[in-house]
């Protein structure tokens, strides 16, 4: 279950430079916004860490990340830790293969506007959704902290944005209980055609679906 704490919490070791300006804040998020506006579809490598007071080492992680819009999603794990992650737009599926388990919930339930993940799913929006400053400005990237509004959120992000193209580079998600889980992010491949196979999940013979009570 620790990769699915990255997910809903996820998407900065960078020195630092002088307090950025509000015109660059301003500059920063338009441009962010304006991206993810007009981002169909969204495919990338990912390095996972996750960092916590009650863990001896960081775990580390990798695999692939799809999105499409405006609520589908598929997180793939490689070996040793694998692990699918896969919303269909109404339902999200957690599939352990070593356990041979499968969550089944619904995906609202999961991932709300209000929730740091909800940008990079393309849910979200910034002015809307979140209290926006700018951590500081280099020469090349943006250091943004996303601080969502509600007071149910789980978490804050903080992401590094490219100038070039305002893609993001790495995001970085720290919960209440002081729990980091770092997503970096590479060989993206922005508004492909992706195979609708991917956002479809259905359990493998033998695999246990397990509901929550609510569902």
């Amino acid at each position: 279950m620790r990769h699915l704490i990255g997910i809903l919490a996820l998407l900065l070791l960078v020195s630092g430079t002088a307090p950025a300006s509000a015109d660059a804040l301003k500059d920063a998020l338009a441009r962010l916004q304006a991206r993810y506006e007009t981002t169909r579809t969204l495919a990338a490598d990912f390095r996972q860490t996750i960092e916590s007071p009650t863990l001896a080492t960081p775990l580390e992680s990798k695999g692939t990340v799809a999105f499409e819009k405006p609520n589908r999603m598929r997180w793939e794990y490689e070996a040793p830790d694998h692990q699918l992650i896969v919303g269909d737009g109404t339902i999200l599926w957690i599939y352990q293969p070593e356990d041979k388990q499968a969550i089944k919930a619904p995906l609202g339930e999961m991932f709300q506007a209000t929730t740091p993940v909800s940008f990079l799913a393309g849910l979200g929006h910034l002015d809307r959704d979140f209290n926006a400053t700018l951590e500081r400005e280099e020469k090349e990237r943006w250091v943004l902290r996303l601080m969502p509004k509600t007071e149910k959120s789980i978490g804050t992000l903080v992401l590094v944005v490219r100038k070039s193209d305002a893609g993001v580079d790495e995001a970085r998600v720290t919960d209440s209980l002081g729990t980091t889980t770092k997503l970096v992010l590479s060989g993206e491949k922005r508004n492909v055609d992706l195979d609708p196979k991917l956002f479809h999940f259905t359990p493998p013979p033998g695999v246990d679906v397990v509901k929550p009570p609510t569902y």
